[in-house]
């Protein structure tokens, strides 16, 4: 995948001008800028320069400002659908992958990989004010077709977390309509979750109660979106029983939800690939929100 330094707004829009330089990544139909630490309402403090961890080549480092690639939906299949990818990384980095994108491209979704700004310990407001923008550009750009009422999250492990947050953050006639989360890391209590992890999400002396609170399963309401979660339960990294937490949550709600879980594969669905994007166009088209 091909990346480049870029200090300019897509689509010829202005923005206040960051104080540090920003990446990007080619490859999508159109790379959109919403703002950046001087531009949004919020800050995540961060003084340093976005780069690539060296290490790994397509992990973002030092966000300091939000920008959705989007593909377009293939126009033979489009039926007004949506949706913005959150990165998973564990909140200290974005794994920044166009595969699924395409993917839901294909099926004719819209899709919008989200680089959000990292909450740089503790600054988590623009975590989420980035998460829940995303969303609500999307629902603007009916000129790609994409119908307001059908937007809705994805996200993997730590993005699988951000994702069940905007699904229970956003006001009542805002949520997305729907939620898909990939081994997401939901429960952030220590039990669950490793300190460090929270650190980066809380800032270095969180208490238990932040910790209780930011989890996703202790946000649920009955207007929590429909949600279907995909996870393996020998995963090491995230436990299942985090996803379990979650699912619970939305039954004793009553909202509409479905859970696979394979037995093998670790922190990732790299193994069931075929098998999770079939459940996903077969729940979304029992949803009633896309067709195949």
């Amino acid at each position: 995948m091909k990346k480049f330094l870029t200090l300019v707004v897509a689509l010829g829009l202005t923005f206040g001008a960051s104080a540090q330089k920003t990446i990007s990544v080619e490859g999508a139909d159109e790379n959109v800028r919403l703002w950046d630490n001087t531009t949004a309402k919020y800050s995540n403090h961060q003084t340093k320069d976005e780069t690539w961890r060296k290490d790994k080549k397509n992990v973002m480092l030092n966000t300091s400002s939000c920008e959705l690639y989007i593909f377009k939906a293939d126009e033979t299949k489009n039926k007004g659908v949506a949706v913005a990818i959150y990165p998973g990384g564990g909140y200290s980095g974005l794994y920044i992958e166009t595969s699924t994108a395409k993917w839901l491209a294909s099926e004719g979704i819209t899709a919008a990989v989200v680089k959000y700004r990292l909450p740089n310990y503790g600054h988590k407001e623009a975590t989420l004010e980035d998460a829940m923008g995303a969303v609500n550009y999307l629902r603007t750009r009916t000129d790609l077709g994409i119908d307001p009422s059908k937007v809705g999250v994805f996200g993997s492990s730590a993005g699988g977390h951000l994702a069940a947050w905007v699904s229970n953050a956003m006001t009542e006639g805002e949520k997305p309509a729907f939620a898909i989360l990939l081994f997401p890391a939901i429960t952030r209590t220590e039990f669950y979750t490793k300190m460090s992890t929270n650190s980066r999400l809380l800032g270095k002396d969180y208490c238990y109660q932040e910790a209780f609170d930011i989890s996703a399963n202790n946000m649920v309401s009955p207007t929590t979106p429909p949600t279907i979660i995909f996870l393996c339960d020998d995963d090491n990294v995230v436990p299942s029983v985090s996803s379990v937490a979650y699912y619970k949550a939305l039954n004793n709600y009553g909202v509409k939800a479905s859970m696979h879980i394979y037995p093998k594969g670790g922190h990732s669905l790299a193994n069931h690939i075929e098998e999770y994007r079939a459940a996903v166009i077969d729940w979304l088209t029992w949803l009633k929100i896309q067709t195949k």
